[in-house]
């Protein structure tokens, strides 16, 4: 017989075969009994409960069977029962529940499904069926032919054959399972509960620390917003302020620029006459002088040959003596050539004003004990001031017509120094650094009108010191901000540009044209103004400043070159005191000459200086002379002292080659002193001073 085949015993005590499709029909008849068909689902329920017994369990019988009715629990609880859908799923559990508390000893797990599988499943074959049926409750998937179908079918048998002890077993079991559970539910269930508020807190705080630093982050960027947004309202204001700002400087500039170019025109007329007077005022330094040494020299030489004439023929002195004057008296006018007529486009004649001058200069030469003082014609010096006083009165009035704001530098300056004390950043990406220079200068131009290298002021014994000026004082401090400037800044320059762009061609057209290197006054202003020049334009590093030292050397070695002091013999000058005094002349323009070379000591390249000095002046004309001067111990005392008292001091004591003869000089002279008595104290006081300073 089929395994999955079963029997079962009726109300009535007969015996029935019956299989899975047969018991799942039985129950579903049996549910027409309990319910209504409406409440189990309509049409489908209601044609199940019309079925006959025959239908049902698909064979034919002679009597139709009754299934029999649901079961009903007696008063002992004896009872046969059909297990519903329900009742199986409780016992599944409770098995299972038996079995993992190892309460329900008789249950054996035969796989290894773990009870996962949760199904029931009845076959059973009727007598003559013609076809297998299948009924049963299932939860879970259906293996036909498994292993599981025998399990399930046993305990099924097991079910009908003691469900009331299963009953009770299952009662026992479930309050077994639920104290059991109870202790193990509650712990278990506590521990979790607390692992989980535990993790849920651990959660809060970080969701909390989170918030915090969230919070703060916030905050943060919220002080960072206000202070970004304080920061650009203020640079809007800023930006604003230094947009009014820039216009009116563009305008005040523009303004400014369009003035000074309107004044160019005159600025550059007045300079041109600048340059002119100096020209001219150096010219008639230079021929005055050229013409007082070349009268002299021309008087010089008539004596000394008139004289010599005599003495060769063996005349007197006294003959000797009015034989120079005769000869002096017309010397100059025959030489210049003064006798004739010079007549001008006017008919007037020339040459009698030339004669009236050669007529003064000789005569003031004649009444100078000492050497003769160049004199410039006071009206050629006074046309001179003149024209100088107009040229300023003009500097200063040029922009008498220009308002306050653009006619003074010390105006200009402040509009631009405010500009860069307070929006730096735009005075810089002007390049207004580069600019200043070239709006300031026209200023600068017109206050050095004012001013000379070489000449002083009517009234003044000196030139002006370039840093008295007042441009000098204003840009001296240009662009100090705080009391202080930047490495950097461009304007730390502007006094060292201002110098080599405006102040230097000056100098430089000084030194080549109007210079006269036989005046130490003009040498002593000169290398002066030439010293502070070279404070902020060097030598080395400049090409016209470079060219200004060439042109000193130039200037005073041709000085040194012309310079001839003649070496008459004593009778000569005895008898000729012209050719004498022009002699202590020449040695004295010599000595001024020295005395010039050494104003530029700290400029000229000392070599070049000891070349000119040493080897041009002292070696070649001075030491001749002195050493003519022997026969006359007070004299030649007088023109060594005249010589220690231009040269530095260390040529005194390590004198140059060319000096060193002067050491003989001294040496001899005190020679002469020594055995001569009618030499004077004063003499022999000065001729020891000289020796200890030539360390004789």
């Amino acid at each position: 017989m089929d395994a999955r085949r079963g029997t079962t015993t009726t109300t009535t005590g007969e015996t029935r075969t019956y299989d899975a499709a047969a018991l799942a029909a039985l129950r579903r008849e049996q549910a027409t009994l309990r319910d209504r068909p409406e409440d189990r689902g309509g049409a489908a329920a209601s044609g199940t409960a019309g079925r006959s017994a025959s239908d049902v369990f698909g064979g034919t019988s002679a009597e139709a069977w009754t299934p029999p009715p649901p079961a009903r629990e007696t008063a002992g609880g004896v009872g046969t029962v059909i297990p519903d859908a329900k009742t199986i799923a409780e016992a599944k559990a409770k098995r299972e529940a038996a079995r993992a508390k190892s309460t329900a000893a008789d249950y054996v797990d035969l796989d290894s499904s773990g009870g996962r599988r949760e199904r029931v499943a009845f076959k059973s074959v009727r007598d003559g069926g013609a076809r297998d049926r299948y009924a049963g409750y299932v939860e879970g998937d259906i293996l036909p032919g498994s292993d599981d179908d025998e399990f399930e079918r046993a305990q099924l048998q097991r079910v009908f054959r003691d469900e009331p002890e299963m009953r009770r077993s299952a009662r026992d079991a479930r309050a077994t399972m639920e104290r059991a559970g109870t202790g193990v539910s509650i712990e278990r269930g506590g521990m979790e509960a607390f692992e989980s508020l535990k993790r849920a807190l651990e959660a809060a705080e970080s969701s909390s620390e989170t918030a915090r630093r969230e919070a703060t982050r916030a905050d943060e960027n919220a002080v960072k917003s206000q202070e970004a947004l304080a920061f650009y309202e203020k640079e809007l204001k800023d930006a604003s302020e230094r947009y009014v700002f820039t216009q009116k400087l563009r305008d005040y500039f523009r303004d400014a620029c369009a003035m000074l170019h309107e004044k160019k025109l005159i600025l550059d007329e007045l300079e041109e006459h600048y340059r002119k007077f100096h020209a001219e005022r150096a010219q008639a330094l230079t021929q005055a002088m050229n013409a007082e040494f070349e009268e002299s020299a021309i008087e010089a030489e008539a004596a000394a040959e008139a004289v010599n004439a005599v003495l060769q023929r063996s005349g007197s002195q006294t003959e000797a003596k009015a034989t120079a004057v005769t000869a002096i008296r017309d010397a100059v006018f025959n030489a210049k050539g003064l006798h004739g007529e010079k007549l001008d486009d006017m008919g007037r004649d020339l040459n009698i004003a030339m004669r009236e001058k050669v007529k003064a200069r000789s005569k003031r030469r004649e009444s100078s004990d000492t050497a003769m003082a160049v004199a410039e014609d006071e009206r050629e010096v006074g046309l001179l001031h003149k024209d100088w006083a107009d040229a300023r009165d003009a500097a200063s009035s040029m922009l008498k017509d220009a308002s306050e704001e653009f006619s003074t530098l010390s105006a200009v300056k402040r509009h631009a120094e405010e500009w860069k004390r307070t929006h730096l950043g735009s005075y810089k990406s002007t390049y207004m650094s580069v600019s200043v220079p070239n709006l300031f200068a026209p200023f600068v131009r017109l206050e050095l009108i004012g001013w000379s290298p070489l000449f002083p002021l009517a009234g003044k014994t000196a030139p002006g010191a370039l840093d008295a000026m007042s441009w000098y004082g204003q840009l001296f401090d240009y662009g100090v901000i705080d009391g202080k400037i930047d490495e950097g800044d461009e304007d730390a320059n502007l006094l060292p540009n201002m110098v080599q762009h405006v102040v230097l061609p000056i100098a430089s057209e000084a030194v080549e044209e109007w210079w006269e290197p036989r005046d130490p006054a003009q040498s002593r202003a000169l290398a002066s103004t030439l010293k502070d020049i070279f404070v902020y334009v060097e030598p080395s590093a400049n090409e016209e400043a470079k060219e200004i030292v060439i042109a000193l050397q130039r200037r005073l070695k041709r000085c040194a070159e012309e310079c001839a002091v003649p070496t008459y013999s004593p009778i000569v000058a005895t008898c000729a005191p012209n050719a004498a005094r022009h002699a202590q002349a020449q040695f004295r323009l010599a000595l001024d000459l020295v005395r010039s070379a050494f104003a530029f000591e700290d400029i000229v390249d000392r070599a070049a200086l000891q070349r000119i000095v040493a080897d041009g002046i002292i070696g070649a004309q001075v030491i001749p002379y002195v050493r003519l001067q022997l026969v006359d111990p007070a004299a030649c005392a007088a023109s060594l002292q005249a010589v220690v008292d231009v040269l530095p001091a260390d040529w005194l004591r390590a004198a140059p080659p060319a000096v060193a003869p002067a050491r003989d000089i001294i040496r001899a002279l005190k020679q002469s002193i020594a055995h001569n008595d009618r030499v004077e104290s004063s003499a022999i006081e000065a001729i020891e001073a000289i020796a200890k300073s030539f360390r004789v």
